[in-house]
C-alpha cells in the first residue's frame, strides 16, 4: 500500500487550513479591535485637551492676559509627570509662559514626536508616550498651544497587541489541537474507504464502506461506493450465473445438433433426409443465435447506452397500443385480454417508449404462453402517489414464490418450462428494462395466477 507524505494527508491539510483561518479571523478581529480602541482613546485625549484650553481661554476672558500668563506657568510646573505641554506666547510668537520653546503655529490638531518639541530644560520623568497631540487658540494677547502625550493611547496599544498575541497563541494551538482531531477523524475514515476498496480489487466482492452517525459528505460519499459495489456484485454474480447458464443450455442444442449430423454423415441417407437434417441444425444455429442475440441487448440495456433515446412517454397510449397488438395472439390461444387504463390522470414517464413496450409485451407474453387454454389475463393503469403502476394479472398456473426472484436472472428457466420452446431471457430483458428507469419490478401470488406489477416514481 502506498503511504501518502505528510503535508498531502487529509488531516494535515485540514489540521493546516483550521489553523490558519481562525489564526486569520483573531488578527482582523483583533487589528479591527486595535484600530477602533485606538481611535476612541484619541477622540477621548482631545477632548481633555479642548477641556484644558477652554478653561485657560476662560481665564484669559475674565483675568487677562497677564493671569492667563500665571496660570500656564503653573501648569507648566508640574507638567512633566502628567506629559502636558503649554506654551503662551504674544502676537509676535515670542515666548511668554510654558514648559517648551516657540514652534511654528499650526492649523487644527498635530501630533509632534517628542524629539521635534523644543523642551525647557531636562526632563527627567519617564515617558511611556512617543508623541503629543495638541492644538494652537487664539487669546487676546496671543496664541496659547496646549497638548498632552499619547501615553495612555501607546499603553492601550500595547496592552491589545499583547492580547492579540496571547489570542493568536492560544487560539493558533486551539486550531491545530481541534484541526488535527477533525482531521485525523477524516483519515480514519478515508483508510475505512481504502481499505474497503482494496479488499473488492482483491476479490472479497462482500466488502462495504462502514458509515458513521455523522451523516455529512464522507458518509454520502460512503454510500455511492457501497451502493456501486453492490451492483458491481450484482453484475459480477450474473455474469458468472450467465457463464454456467450458457455452458448448461447451450450444450444440448450444440450436441443434439452434433449427433444428427454425425448421424447422417455416417448413414447412407437420401437428399431429403440431408436437407432435412440440415434444416434442423438451422434451426438450432437460428436459437442460439437468438438466444446471444438477447444477452447482447440485456448487457447493452443494462449499461444505460439507451438513455440518449429518453424522452416523456405516454403510459396509457403505449399500453393501449401494446394490449390492441396481443390481443389478437392471446384469442388465438383462447385467453381473454382486457384492459383498465385510468387515462383521468397523468401517467407520463421518462423513458424509451420502445423498451417500455417490449417490457409490456415480454410480460403479457409469458402469461399468454404459460396460461391454460381460457385464461383471464387483465393490464391495470392506475396512479401511485406521485408515481404510475402498471399490474398485469393472470389466472394461469403462476409461479412458485420460492422461484419469483430467480425468474429474472439470465437463462433460467422452471422445471416445467424446460419442454417449451425459449430461450429463459424474456423476464430477464423485462428486469433490465425495469432498472434502466428505475421502476421497481414485483411478482405477486394472484391465488392462482400470477401478478407482475411495475412502478415508477
Amino acid at each position: 500500500m502506498n503511504r501518502t507524505k505528510l503535508t498531502g494527508r487529509t488531516a494535515f491539510r485540514l489540521a493546516a487550513i483550521f489553523a490558519a483561518i481562525i489564526t486569520l479571523t483573531n488578527i482582523l478581529i483583533f487589528s479591527i479591535l486595535y484600530f477602533v480602541i485606538s481611535q476612541q482613546l484619541s477622540t477621548h485625549l482631545k477632548a481633555h485637551v479642548d477641556e484644558v484650553r477652554k478653561t485657560l481661554v476662560d481665564v484669559d476672558e475674565t483675568g487677562g492676559f497677564d493671569a492667563l500668563a500665571n496660570m500656564v506657568g503653573r501648569h507648566a510646573l508640574v507638567a512633566e509627570s502628567d506629559e502636558d505641554i503649554f506654551l503662551l506666547t504674544d502676537k509676535n510668537h515670542a515666548y511668554v509662559s510654558g514648559n517648551i520653546k516657540p514652534m511654528p503655529k499650526f492649523d487644527g490638531w498635530r501630533t509632534i514626536p517628542w524629539r521635534e518639541l523644543p523642551l525647557i530644560g531636562e526632563w527627567k520623568a519617564r515617558r511611556s508616550s512617543t508623541a503629543v497631540i495638541g492644538a494652537w487658540s487664539n487669546v487676546k494677547g496671543g496664541y496659547l498651544f496646549v497638548g498632552d502625550g499619547n501615553g495612555d493611547i501607546r499603553d492601550a496599544q500595547r496592552l491589545l497587541l499583547k492580547g492579540l498575541s496571547w489570542g493568536i497563541a492560544i487560539s493558533l494551538l486551539s486550531a491545530i489541537i481541534g484541526g488535527s482531531i477533525l482531521g485525523l477523524n477524516a483519515q480514519k475514515r478515508m483508510r475505512a474507504i481504502e481499505h474497503a476498496l482494496n479488499a473488492v480489487s482483491s476479490g472479497q466482492l462482500q466488502e462495504r464502506v462502514p458509515r458513521s452517525s455523522a451523516s455529512d459528505d464522507i458518509d454520502h460519499v460512503a454510500s455511492l461506493i457501497n451502493g456501486t459495489l453492490d451492483r458491481l456484485q450484482k453484475l459480477i454474480s450474473n455474469l458468472k450465473q450467465v457463464s454456467s447458464d450458457i455452458a448448461h443450455d447451450l450444450r444440448t442444442p450444440i450436441s443434439r445438433m452434433r449427433q444428427k449430423l454425425e448421424v447422417v454423415q455416417q448413414a447412407t441417407s437420401d437428399l431429403q433426409t440431408y436437407r432435412a437434417t440440415v434444416d434442423d441444425a438451422l434451426l438450432e444455429i437460428d436459437g442460439i443465435a437468438e438466444t446471444f442475440e438477447a444477452l447482447l441487448r440485456i448487457t447493452e440495456i443494462e449499461a444505460g447506452a439507451r438513455r440518449t433515446r429518453f424522452a416523456n412517454v405516454d403510459l396509457a397510449s403505449l399500453l393501449s397500443n401494446v394490449t390492441d397488438a396481443v390481443t389478437a395472439v392471446a384469442e388465438d390461444r383462447g385467453h381473454s385480454l382486457s384492459a383498465s387504463i385510468d387515462s383521468s390522470q397523468p401517467n407520463v414517464v421518462f423513458g424509451d417508449r420502445q423498451l417500455l413496450s417490449q417490457l409490456f409485451i415480454n410480460v403479457l407474453e409469458n402469461s399468454v404462453e404459460h396460461c391454460q387454454s381460457g385464461a383471464r389475463i387483465k393490464v391495470e393503469l392506475s396512479r401511485n402517489g406521485d408515481g404510475s403502476e402498471v399490474r398485469i394479472s393472470d389466472n394461469g398456473p403462476g409461479i412458485p414464490i420460492e422461484e419469483h426472484e430467480k425468474v429474472f436472472r439470465r437463462l433460467y428457466r422452471l422445471e416445467k418450462s424446460r419442454t417449451t420452446r425459449g430461450s429463459g431471457l424474456g423476464l430477464s430483458l423485462v428486469a433490465a428494462i425495469a432498472d434502466l428507469h428505475g421502476a421497481k419490478l414485483s411478482l405477486e401470488d394472484n391465488h392462482p395466477g400470477l401478478v407482475t406489477r411495475i412502478s415508477f416514481s
